[in-house]
């Protein structure tokens, strides 16, 4: 008893010293930085180099503030953050042993042999640096990196309430949205996970809210994106160009237009004095196709105006009604993100993005360009604040099992027909013309 006591501690103690030194490993790079920083060419010219003026170290991450030299701008260190992330990243491993590993070593068997696979145990080290300018030069660097990979399931829509859906994991654990909020703005470019987010907002309000959700889906990518969605009860329309987004907006306005004159005329504020819980949420992806400036076609240009008209409206007066405007572009500049959208928009979930200048069109800032290179990694910005999330992927298969039971009777038995039909027709290829073919 008095050897696996004494061995206990021995092992405790190993333990609780590569815990301190680990902490002083992944915590202090206070010299890397600056070094990185002077080999980057990141000098003042009379060969002033950035310097510490405090550390903060907390569990997951330190944080450095530097004091900038004259002459350099925050923006040129975000625009060589890979030398830091690659710098701070130089190989290496660490002891991964934990109190709980102490625990099952069994004292009657082979000490020696155990405390041996014990000390082999090791895992990467891979930080993960943000930098950021609030009069000092902050470089906050995380212990480990982020989840590059999310898969979205029944766990996180169990995690919601109300209007909620699953927004994806930050640094500070699972986020969710609140669509109550009002419109939003989302922004990336191609392959940065922007279209399989619209997908996950679709799947958990039809999953979450069946009975109360309407959408209204504006693909103007030709209509791929949607096209798996349009046979489900909660879709009312997939507008697959400007001639059928028109049609549909000129709708939209109508049914707005009439609902605010009903609760004008009983005396209700919005659509939550008035009791309703319905809600209509229209999203519109590539907006930047109804842009009407630089079309030299009258008519298109025409129908064009009219849309930007119609979705401004949507904006500024719609929530009240229980409207709720998604509105994404993979390419924002100040004609594609229509400034009475944007101002009306309280959020953003921002992909990476090419330029700083793009970036700015969105959040008001730097950074969605110096993302990490990953898909579903967005900037997550409300009036409450902004964070980085992963947001979840989720699966064309996982989509379909979803929306199955809310799919509209006639097109299941239309399906089922067509199928039973064709089974005795052993080489005739059936195809039905239908507006998406």
């Amino acid at each position: 008893m008095l050897f696996e006591i004494v061995s206990s501690l021995a092992v405790g103690g190993l333990v609780g010293a590569v815990h301190v030194h680990q902490r002083g490993l992944v915590g202090n790079d206070t010299q890397a930085i600056v070094r990185i920083a002077a080999n980057a060419g990141l000098t003042a010219k009379d060969g002033t180099n950035i310097r510490i003026h405090r550390r903060t170290t907390r569990r997951d991450y330190s944080e450095y503030a530097f004091q900038l030299p004259q002459g350099l701008s925050a923006q040129q260190f975000r625009d060589k953050l890979d030398r830091f992330q690659d710098g701070l990243n130089a190989k290496k491993r660490l002891l991964d042993v934990s109190l709980a590993d102490i625990k099952r070593i069994d004292w009657r068997g082979d000490i020696g042999d155990q405390l041996r696979k014990l000390l082999r145990k090791s895992k990467n080290i891979r930080k993960e640096v943000e930098i950021s300018f609030d009069g000092m030069l902050i470089f906050r660097v995380y212990n480990e990196a982020l989840t590059e990979y999310l898969a979205f399931d029944e766990a996180m829509l169990a995690q919601c309430r109300g209007w909620e859906i699953p927004l994806g994991q930050a640094r500070g654990g699972f986020v969710r949205h609140d669509t109550e909020l009002g419109h939003m703005v989302v922004a990336g470019a191609t392959r940065y996970g922007k279209s399989v987010f619209l997908k996950n907002v679709i799947t958990s309000l039809i999953a979450r809210k069946p009975e109360d959700v309407r959408l209204t889906l504006i693909d103007l990518k030709g209509g791929l994106t949607f096209a798996r969605y349009q046979s489900a009860q909660q879709v009312a329309t997939v507008a697959i160009d400007v001639a059928e987004t028109l049609t549909t907006l000129i709708r939209l306005d109508a049914e707005m237009t009439a609902k605010q004159a009903k609760y004008l005329a009983q005396g209700y504020e919005d659509v939550r004095e008035a009791g309703d819980t319905g809600r209509h949420f229209i999203l519109v992806d590539e907006a930047a196709q109804l842009a009407s400036k630089g079309v030299t076609d009258s008519e298109e240009k025409k129908m064009r105006i009219e849309c930007e008209r119609i979705l401004a409206r949507i904006a500024q007066v719609g929530a009240g009604l229980g409207y709720r405007l998604i509105f994404c572009t993979q390419y924002p500049t100040a004609d594609t993100l229509p400034r009475q959208i944007k101002q009306n928009a309280d959020t953003r979930v921002c992909f990476r993005l090419q330029t700083a200048i793009a970036s700015q069109v969105v959040l008001d800032e730097d950074g969605a360009e110096a993302l990490p290179k990953v898909r579903g990694r967005a900037i997550y910005l409300t009036p409450d604040g902004k964070q980085i999330v992963q947001t979840p992927f989720i699966e064309n298969e996982y989509i379909e099992r979803t929306i199955a039971p809310h799919k509209r009777k006639e097109r299941a038995k239309h399906e089922s027909d067509t199928c039973e039909k064709a089974t005795p027709r052993k080489h005739t290829l059936i195809v039905e013309k239908t507006r998406l073919s």
